[in-house]
């Protein structure tokens, strides 16, 4: 089986919530079988790091496109869609709206669409009126196209059974490694940091991720012996993004930007707590990598945060920097224990997401059923 892949940055070593399912899901994917599996990328997230991965049953096609907030995501799924116009592909599988635009390319040729739907982005502050109008019309798309539609997301599932009839589909959740904790601390001490006193946020700097209510929240926790980390950066400068670094560096917040490999490891491994004050997520990866080094959480009560069911104690009302703050001095007076392997296992677990999804491929290209009128609106 040929299969194409639509919609990510790329990988491995680039940043992103589907850029980390598409690496940890396609590489099991092409250990487990004998697909040939093509992926293709955005050349200015390559470096010498990236470039050239030698994975099993993958290769890579890799075009230019400017980064651009508005145009980077149409144009490279243009011309992806373009060029798996001419490859034989079986399964051609598209990650989000914004790519789907281009799916309709694609009935001219024998490949069968599978649409993975990680989270409804027309909703995001950082789009104009404009863009969420063609992010709705994506939808649409996307939707009416596809043979089968994998939701990352209960609650995208839901939301989007509210317009849609939805005939094929399947809810497979983000997953995420058990993590090995490190045992090294130079990265941390060279940020000033000590172990078990330090808060964490990890996310790219955009409103929706809730990072400027955060800082507030931790200034009026006002516990000196503890500093607040953010892990992440923006991919196109926005006001927001320098708003944020500004504020950010007048609370004395350290921020370390995009890291990888040990050093984001070591930054786990070593905090007291981890705080995802989100507004909007799908299934968001980064708690879940927190979680896998258990350690202590605190959510905000969003449906996307919600469905991972913590403890009620976990979570605090979204946006409240008051109780948010009241949250974070509770858990720092507190030792607590966690361990949330059982969970991590049987709901968000790669090994089981993987053969549930050669399963789909399997069954969708076998299959003889007409495309069209699968997916309806109401």
């Amino acid at each position: 089986m040929k299969i194409g892949v639509i919609g990510t940055r790329g990988f491995p070593n680039i940043q992103g919530g589907i850029e980390t399912h598409c690496m940890e899901l396609y590489t099991r994917i092409a250990s487990l079988s004998d697909y040939e599996i093509i992926v293709y990328r955005r050349k200015p997230y390559l470096n010498s790091t990236n470039k050239n991965p030698n994975f099993k049953n993958i290769r890579f096609v890799d075009f230019f496109v400017p980064k651009n907030k508005y145009f980077e995501t149409f144009l490279h799924s243009f011309f992806s869609t373009i060029h798996a116009l001419f490859q034989g592909y079986d399964i051609v599988h598209y990650h989000n709206t914004g790519p789907g635009f281009f799916m309709p390319i694609l009935k001219l040729t024998k490949a069968k669409i599978i649409f993975s739907y990680h989270n409804i982005s027309y909703t995001q502050k950082k789009w104009n009126r404009f863009a969420k109008r063609f992010l709705l019309s994506s939808e649409i798309i996307s939707i009416t196209n596809s043979d089968f539609i994998i939701f990352v997301s209960e609650v995208v599932k839901n939301e989007i059974e509210k317009h849609y009839v939805v005939n094929k589909c399947k809810v497979l959740f983000n997953g995420v490694r058990l993590a090995t904790r490190s045992v090294t601390s130079e990265y941390i001490e060279s940020l000033g940091l000590e172990k078990q006193k330090y808060i964490l946020g990890v996310g790219r700097f955009l409103e929706e991720k809730g990072f400027d209510y955060l800082i507030r929240a931790f200034k009026k926790v006002n516990i000196q012996e503890y500093k607040l980390v953010i892990v992440g950066d923006t991919d196109y400068p926005t006001n927001y993004s320098k708003k944020l670094k500004s504020f950010a560096k007048e609370n004395d917040v350290i921020l370390t930007g995009y890291i990888r490999g040990e050093e984001l490891n070591q930054i786990f491994s070593f905090a007291k707590l981890f705080v995802i004050s989100s507004f909007e997520e799908g299934l968001p990866i980064s708690l879940l990598e927190a979680m896998s080094y258990n350690i202590d959480v605190l959510a905000s009560n969003i449906p996307a945060n919600l469905q991972i069911d913590l403890n009620q104690d976990d979570y605090f009302t979204v946006g409240d920097e008051n109780v948010l703050a009241e949250s974070i001095k509770r858990k720092l007076s507190l030792n607590n224990e966690r361990n949330y392997k059982e969970i991590l296992i049987k709901k968000f677990n790669w090994d089981i997401i993987c053969t549930e999804t050669i399963n789909i491929f399997e069954n969708v290209v076998t299959s003889d059923s007409p495309v069209s009128g699968r997916n309806r609106l109401k």
